[in-house]
């Protein structure tokens, strides 16, 4: 990977505070009290208030009022919309306009089937401002726009094939919300493969992950195979973990059975679960794909402590000597993971050259390559 490639930067100025929904609301806010008249061209009337978390339609990001309409708009960065969250919109008895104001890759997170909602793009929206007679609105939303732009051509950039022009790395993304964005993107162009998919965060670290996953031969979504990509905290790049992925049957709680179940298939399939295996399948089958991946050391840890005792007992009951609680740090087979049900390999991926076109296949390609070898 190349050493001058950035980690993560904090912006100055108006991009430091556009990543806030917060601040991006209260600034809508403030350029529709100078002058409203942009709203016109995206929600069809001009409001005669603009307010913000209001308590009778569910806090919404913003509300616009006139005689005759109401609208909310849900104004989203780096966060998602969850489902509640839009039912709760749709259900209340006010019957307002609906609206999402995110990055322009965002427009995938409205829930299929759903007409109620439109769309507006950020940068369009405030760009809007740019046009009106009031000085100071021209000049906030100027500088506003030119942010969001940026940011709407850097994540299009990703997601761009390799012969355009406006192509880029996901190096490129320098903050953690975009990252996120991009993840959330990718998730979706995954579960628009077939997928299961969902776009998160590292506990504790914060750090943007997608995960997939596809269930092993005649099972459902509760016996997996799982492929991930996880960006890295301390340096440039990311790792594709992949491996064995269970849960405890619905309704149940987990047991030996799912644990040793989950081990088992891993163990079963000790050599496909390597990063040395997926690199040669990959030489073969996506040349592409393969080149984009290594790994300089083991990709798989050596085990510690006794797992036997964990499938067995769990590790609430298999405690440590002297009482202490037992975790994977702490006892562990030779495979990465978290809990007792999760079995992986680490192969890094080069960022400097991969694009979120270039995860998604990895992520999708790495799923097929686990449920051909499963025995």
């Amino acid at each position: 990977m190349s050493k001058h490639a950035k980690l993560w930067v904090r912006s100055r100025g108006m991009g430091r505070l556009l990543p806030q929904e917060s601040n991006v609301s209260d600034l809508i806010q403030l350029l529709s009290d100078r002058d409203p008249s942009p709203w016109a061209d995206f929600v069809g009337f001009v409001p005669d208030d603009v307010a913000r978390e209001a308590k009778r339609a569910n806090h919404a990001d913003l509300l616009l009022t006139s005689d005759s309409r109401t609208a909310v708009v849900e104004v989203k960065l780096g966060h998602l919309m969850s489902t509640e969250q839009q039912e709760k919109y749709e259900m209340l008895p006010s019957w307002p306009d609906l609206y999402l104001a995110a990055l322009s890759s965002d427009e995938v997170r409205l829930q299929v089937g759903s007409g109620r909602w439109g769309f507006l793009r950020l940068s369009e929206l405030i760009g809007r401002w740019e046009q009106v007679d009031d000085q100071l609105a021209r000049l906030i939303a100027g500088e506003a726009a030119g942010v969001l732009r940026a940011w709407d051509q850097m994540i299009s950039g990703v997601f761009d094939v390799r012969s355009a022009k406006t192509w880029v790395p996901l190096n490129v993304l320098t903050q953690k919300f975009l990252a996120r964005v991009v993840t959330r993107r990718i998730a979706q162009d995954l579960r628009d493969r077939g997928r299961l998919a969902r776009a998160g965060v590292t506990s504790g670290g914060g750090l943007p992950l997608v995960q997939s996953w596809t269930p092993v031969r005649g099972e459902g979504s509760d016996r997996t195979f799982m492929a991930e990509v996880r960006w890295w905290e301390t340096k440039p790049g990311g790792e594709l973990r992949f491996g064995v992925d269970f849960n405890a049957r619905p309704d149940q709680y987990e047991d030996e059975e799912v644990r040793r179940a989950a081990y088992d298939l891993a163990r079963s399939m000790d050599v496909d679960i390597e990063f040395a295996s997926l690199r040669d399948h990959f030489a073969s089958e996506r040349p592409d794909l393969a080149e984009l991946l290594r790994r300089d050391k083991p990709s798989r840890p050596r085990a510690r402590g006794e797992w036997e005792q964990v499938i067995v007992h769990g590790f609430e009951g298999a405690p440590l000597t002297g009482g202490k609680k037992n975790n994977r740090q702490r006892t562990s087979p030779d495979f990465f993971g978290d809990g007792a049900l999760r079995f992986q390999a680490i192969a890094e991926i080069d960022f400097d050259r991969a694009s979120a076109r270039d995860v998604t296949d990895l992520v999708d390609c790495t799923l097929e390559y686990l449920a051909s070898r499963q025995p």
